[in-house]
């Protein structure tokens, strides 16, 4: 029989696992802003930008286009010498992470290549209200914020 503190062990466990297998990650939002905050002066490069609606119907094809582009982004802006290359893979692995956690057909989904190329401001607002809808929608409790507010 177990304890109590056991018992309470158990739980937490469970807790957790339930908690690690939802899409959710509220530390991703503020590696955005920080990546964000960089980009508004740097707005050249063109980049393949799924809207919100791409994200409602194919959550998983969204993220990981997210994800190819932040990487070309971040490539771009090393380049320039205005990020590191920690916060490119930080942000890159973090999104296909989360993309991985989304069980979908794909076929309906838009390609990458096929969607709007927006300039990296716009790319970012809609990267960040896509994950912002996530986190809604799988994480406890989340606070509404604003990019660049």
């Amino acid at each position: 029989m177990l304890s109590a503190l056991g018992r309470v062990f158990l739980c937490s466990l469970g807790l957790l696992a339930a908690m690690a297998t939802k899409p959710c990650s509220r530390d991703i939002i503020t590696r955005v802003e920080s990546l964000n905050a960089t980009v508004q002066m740097y707005s050249d490069c063109r980049l393949y930008t799924p809207t919100i609606q791409d994200y409602k119907k194919c959550p998983k094809a969204a993220l990981t286009c997210f994800a190819s582009e932040v990487k070309v982004l971040t490539q771009e802006l090393e380049i320039l010498g205005r990020a590191e290359k920690s916060r490119r893979k930080n942000i890159n692995s973090e999104l296909k992470r989360l993309a991985q956690m989304f069980n979908q057909e794909e076929s309906e989904c838009r390609l990458c290549e096929v969607l709007q190329e927006e300039n990296a401001p716009r790319f970012l607002e809609n990267l960040f209200l896509s994950l912002e809808m996530m986190n809604r929608q799988h994480c406890r409790t989340v606070r509404r914020r604003r990019l660049g507010a």
